[in-house]
């Protein structure tokens, strides 16, 4: 059995298309048009008061000045957010982003993902992005719609200067190998036992425990829409 999850639209991208409509026509045509050309994530608005992040390093190996801090992905139940290392300000990249948006902003910050179709999914065909450190990045109809991180996936790329590579969690610390009492101390989790095991839901978030004692850890995590078969 195929389980789809619906696809919901984001808050902050429905704030941002409402800011984009009060705009004067002619600020939209003018320097705007040219920041996004110059910068094609320009368009990923900021939540109001945080400074800029910056996505002008060649993806996650730049070094030196503003470009050797590039944001650290972060999971989210809405899609992802991407957060200033240096002052913690964090960016919205949330389901409904087109997804040729979506590819260039998670390649810049990720290196280069496979890329190929699921054809087998009760929502329909989806596309995806798809890194050694198990990360898949789903879009349908265009638009990105969900996320999935697994364990069998290789260690992130190599970090530079013998740094510890990061690791994909949500904002609360949350990922692959977090134990159940780690996950009930940041979530209100629903944990039920399914014929995936045992599973859990919490804040937009799935995922499934290896066990159901305390230090049972965390070896699969997704929101939005996905292939999960049960």
């Amino acid at each position: 059995m195929i389980k789809t999850f619906p696809l919901r639209p984001a808050p902050a991208l429905l704030a941002l298309v409402l800011l984009c409509a009060c705009q004067p026509a002619a600020e939209k045509r003018g320097e705007g048009d040219a920041e996004a050309q110059a910068d094609p994530h320009a368009r990923l608005e900021l939540p109001p008061g945080h400074p800029a992040v910056d996505l002008s390093g060649e993806g996650v190996a730049a070094e030196g000045g503003a470009s050797g801090h590039p944001p650290v992905v972060s999971l989210d139940g809405e899609g992802l957010r991407l957060v200033d290392p240096r002052s913690g300000a964090t960016r919205p990249l949330g389901f409904g982003v087109p997804e040729d948006q979506l590819k260039l902003v998670a390649e810049k910050l990720k290196g280069r993902a496979e890329t190929g179709r699921a054809e087998e999914c009760g929502a329909g065909p989806l596309s995806y992005l798809r890194w050694d450190d198990g990360l898949t990045l789903y879009s349908l109809d265009g638009l990105f719609a969900g996320w999935s991180l697994d364990e069998t996936g290789a260690p992130a790329a190599a970090p530079a200067k013998g740094k510890s590579a990061p690791k994909l969690t949500t904002i609360s610390g949350i990922g692959i190998g977090s134990t159940r009492a780690q996950l009930l101390d940041v979530y209100d989790a629903k944990i039920e036992q399914t014929t995936l095991g045992t599973e859990f839901n919490a804040a937009g978030l799935s995922g499934i425990l290896d066990g159901t004692g305390g230090k049972a850890r965390v070896t699969n995590l997704w929101s939005g829409v996905n292939c999960v078969f049960r």
